[in-house]
């Protein structure tokens, strides 16, 4: 068992700067620890670093940025040299894993150095074969039907036997790769064809959530799926055994929820003017705001926050502030983290849910807080003093986290690291201490970072190995 008593800070900017502090020591330690080590074979060795991105909001950190250049041109090398890439990708993966390392981690080294070429030309290598742009691989997206030919594929080509033609919400970060490629592209006609593809599958997600009473699991060559077979199903758990059973409504949502689906159809609502992508974001939203009174659920919190920030619309505060309004957050004075509580054979239903999942407890007992719901909360209510005190408890979760676990470079999606702990795990996706707390009250959305930042003072990594 891991204890911190809670630190209360003086004001809210007090409590992000020494949060700040924190974070830039793990930074320095981690590069401490791992710059001269090899890339390794792992696929998301990378992302633990992505809970450095607010950190970077304050100022460009040099020693930071170079770490990130180089990290990210040993592990291509390694993959190159090693076979595991060809033409700037995995030879077969899936589709959830496989686009891990280019949406996670490459993306979000492009929104802190929105103009560097590497990153982009890299987005570029994978992003071209999404839609079929490049005759160094076979196709891998069926236009006319507006699906992925398979769950697997890669630059060797891709899996065909039966099972294989499911599209699930996992082939959405396929999308959303795109859609980062399109951010810094080549040429103009690049990003139009990125934004094609996005919106035409997408289109095809949005479209099926909103035909049904239930909500979708799949779309298959002919259709929409609402309900596996028991072959489909031991194929989709076979290589996603943190899904969840996909039985309740809020489980359906929480599986697109895990591939950034709300993020996904609001910018896509922004890009192309189709009410279909906002509405298809809103009917997800029903049940996971349902949610918010459970302290796992803190990615539903920062899926509300997003929601705001991209419409403008509050209709969901109420909700917000209503899962709260029992709660004294400042009664509580002391954290634990309990790492030897038994796990489950298998995650619970709801969101922010995994079976690796750590026990939190307040004061001795079961938590009842989540800092990503006080601080979106305190946003809605323009209340600086919750909002230093959401800072302050995701803090203190933090530095539990540094007591207790790895930095998570071996198993970047585990629910037992820093790394999930900053940036949320493989199921919360980008909703952690760091990007959901600390980000946001520092101003920082998680949108790409206009900066300038002098090429002479940034070596480039390829001079560096």
């Amino acid at each position: 068992m891991y204890r911190r008593q809670i630190e209360p800070s003086h004001d809210l900017p007090h409590a992000c700067q020494r949060f700040l502090d924190d974070l830039r020591r793990w930074a320095y330690e981690a590069i401490d620890r791992y710059a001269d080590e090899p890339a390794t074979d792992v696929h998301d060795q990378g992302t633990y670093t992505t809970g450095w991105e607010p950190l970077l909001r304050v100022g460009p950190d040099e020693r930071i940025l170079r770490f990130l250049q180089r990290k990210r041109d040993r592990i291509r090398d390694h993959y190159n040299q090693t076979q595991q890439w060809r033409h700037g990708y995995w030879r077969m993966q899936e589709a959830h894993h496989g686009t891990e390392h280019y949406e996670l981690f490459l993306g979000a080294l492009q929104r802190v150095l929105p103009d560097d070429q590497e990153t982009a030309r890299q987005l570029h290598d994978a992003a071209e074969h999404m839609g079929n742009w490049s005759n160094a691989a076979p196709d891998w997206f069926d236009w006319d039907k507006r699906r992925f030919h398979s769950l697997f594929f890669g630059a060797d080509g891709l899996r065909t036997e039966p099972g294989m033609a499911l599209n699930t919400p996992d082939h959405l970060r396929c999308i959303n790769i795109c859609l980062l490629a399109a951010s810094n592209p080549e040429a103009e006609t690049a990003r139009k064809r990125y934004i094609e593809l996005a919106t035409a599958y997408a289109g095809e997600w949005a479209d099926a959530i909103l035909a049904g009473d239930a909500l979708p699991i799949a779309l298959t060559p002919g259709g929409v799926l609402y309900e596996f077979s028991a072959e489909d199903k031991a194929l989709y758990y076979s290589f996603m055994g943190e899904a969840p059973d996909l039985q309740a409504e809020v489980d359906r949502a929480e599986n697109l929820l895990g591939s950034d689906a709300v993020n996904t159809f609001l910018r896509l609502w922004r890009e192309s003017g189709e009410l279909r992508f906002r509405q298809a974001a809103e009917r997800l939203l029903e049940p996971l705001a349902a949610q918010l009174t459970d302290p796992d659920a803190g990615a539903a919190a920062d899926a509300v926050r997003a929601y705001r920030r991209w419409t403008g619309d509050t209709r969901y505060d109420k909700t917000v502030l209503e899962a709260v309004a029992r709660l004294d957050p400042f009664d509580i004075t002391e954290v634990a983290l309990d790492t030897e509580s038994k796990r489950p054979a298998r995650r619970a239903s709801g969101v922010g849910k995994r079976s690796d999942a750590p026990r939190w407890l307040e004061d001795g007992r079961e938590r009842r807080y989540n800092p990503i719901t006080l601080a979106v909360a305190a946003e809605i209510e323009g209340d600086n003093a919750l909002h230093a005190r959401a800072v302050d408890l995701a803090r203190t979760y933090f530095l539990l986290a540094r007591d207790a676990f790895p930095d998570g470079r071996d198993h970047g999606c585990s629910a037992r690291s820093v790394s999930a702990i900053a940036r949320g795990h493989g199921r919360e996706n980008h909703a952690g201490m760091t990007t959901a707390v600390l980000g946001p009250a520092l101003g920082y959305d998680g949108t790409r970072m206009r900066r300038e930042v002098a090429r002479a003072e940034l070596t480039t990594a390829s001079e560096l190995t």
